[in-house]
């Protein structure tokens, strides 16, 4: 549930100064919200400007769940989704699919294991049947399976010679510590290894029910006609009992430096803590400091000063990745091994400054201009809106969300960004990562 500025008494959105031109909102009314006979949860845009269809099914089955014994576990069963089903092997359903034209694939991350469908409109009744099929129906052979964990094992491997990979699998047990979210999901060499088809067909019969799922459907359909075609391809699933999740939020991150050498010309660097949900009062307030200090690699205070002015860094940002319970908060950069210390000097120094003294006006209009200026880009395809809305949907959000995200972003003071930063950030409580070679390691 959205919490924060009530929606009715928001300013509207100031002019976009660079287009000269205010941006219309979007139309929430569009979206159609309802439950089949069957206890499906769908949102549905109809979009007859195409006649696509497009399709994400999102059960909350991703890694924060998974056995520490058994990581990258929702990995490996997002990609056995296309391995066959029904009475159709692998290579018999992927014929099914490529003789209507349509695409379908999955994928697993922190909360969530997603399915997504793409289809012609006048192919929808057969590809959400082949859908339906992997859904309700996989098979999971046994070469299917084997395949899938070799390619996973070998994605593990490469990324054992890759800095920023590495980096991040330092990173995310530092800033979360113990809990769910630190797991990122691709497991190790051992856990994925040790994953069997019993594994996945145990993962896929606890999670994958009608409780644990929502559907989020853009495109040249109508409720009237969605319905009875979902309900015939998910009706046959378990009804379950809840919508998965994590019940406890992480500890504060403990501040840190973590150190992992590589012979790579460059030095690989994370620094962060906590962030904020959401579901924060102070959540656009954050959006728009972030955008301020590193949101942009060329317009922003890190990116103006670390890679224009002192020429450290090719590309340098800042991000707040929200979670239902607190997320991330993080810099991320690669600079020449010689270099990383001083880097990181001038990003301390920025985010103690975005602290301590508020921002100009000048700097606050011209970055909610563009946050608002640029937000129809978001939303300017099928498939930018299918994950908006899923986005929207999973996360609990009002269906307004898109309507009211602009004038929340221009309601936004100088005093609300000091607010979020000094309730956010601060460079002496982060975990830091640092991936290169001796010098790079020559850091406090």
């Amino acid at each position: 549930m959205m919490t924060g500025t009530n929606p009715t008494t928001l300013a509207a959105p100031p002019q976009d100064v660079r287009a000269g031109r205010t941006l219309a909102s979007f139309d929430s009314s569009r979206i159609e919200t309802f439950t089949t006979p069957q206890g499906i949860e769908v949102w549905l845009l109809p979009a007859p400007e195409l006649p696509m269809l497009m399709v994400e099914l999102n059960f909350r089955a991703g890694a924060m769940l998974e056995p520490e014994a058994q990581q990258g576990l929702a990995n490996l069963t997002a990609a056995l989704a296309d391995e066959g089903a029904g009475e159709y092997d692998a290579v018999a359903f992927r014929e099914e699919l490529e003789a209507i034209g349509a695409r379908f694939g999955a994928g697993a991350d922190t909360q969530d294991l997603s399915m997504n469908l793409t289809t012609l409109s006048e192919h929808a009744p057969r590809a959400l049947e082949l859908m339906g099929l992997a859904v309700t129906q996989p098979r999971y052979d046994e070469d299917a399976v084997a395949r899938m964990r070799e390619a996973l094992l070998a994605d593990i491997r490469q990324g054992d010679e890759d800095p920023g990979t590495v980096a991040w699998r330092l990173f995310r047990p530092a800033v979360y510590g113990n809990h769910a979210y630190a797991n990122g999901g691709e497991g190790s060499l051992k856990t994925m290894g040790g994953l069997t088809r019993e594994d996945v067909q145990n993962w896929h019969a606890r999670y994958v029910t009608k409780a644990n799922l929502r559907v989020t459907v853009v495109g040249d359909i109508t409720a009237a006609t969605l319905v009875p075609l979902l309900d015939k391809a998910l009706g046959g699933l378990p009804a379950g009992d809840t919508r998965h999740a994590v019940a406890t939020a992480p500890t504060p991150t403990t501040p840190q430096l973590v150190k992992k050498q590589m012979p790579i010309p460059q030095g690989t660097v994370l620094m962060g803590h906590l962030g904020l949900p959401r579901s924060d009062p102070d959540f656009y307030a954050l959006l728009v400091m972030n955008e301020i200090l590193g949101g942009s690699v060329l317009t922003s205070r890190l990116g103006q000063d670390v890679r224009e002015k002192h020429g450290l860094v090719y590309s340098i940002y800042t991000a707040n990745a929200p979670l239902p319970h607190n997320g991330m908060f993080f810099v991320s950069f690669a600079t020449g091994n010689a270099n990383v210390a001083k880097a990181i000097g001038l990003v301390r120094a920025h985010i103690q400054a975005i602290r301590d003294t508020p921002v100009s006006e000048e700097e606050l209009a011209d970055t909610k201009a563009y946050l608002i200026g640029s937000f129809p880009l978001r939303l300017e395809s099928n498939g930018k809106l299918l994950n908006m809305l899923s986005m929207m949907q999973n996360e609990g959000l009002a269906a307004d969300y898109l309507t009211t995200w602009p004038q929340r972003i221009a309601a936004v003071t100088q005093e609300d960004v000091q607010r979020a930063a000094q309730r956010l950030i601060a460079p002496d409580a982060m975990a830091l990562v640092v991936v290169g070679d001796a010098e790079a390691l020559d850091v406090q």
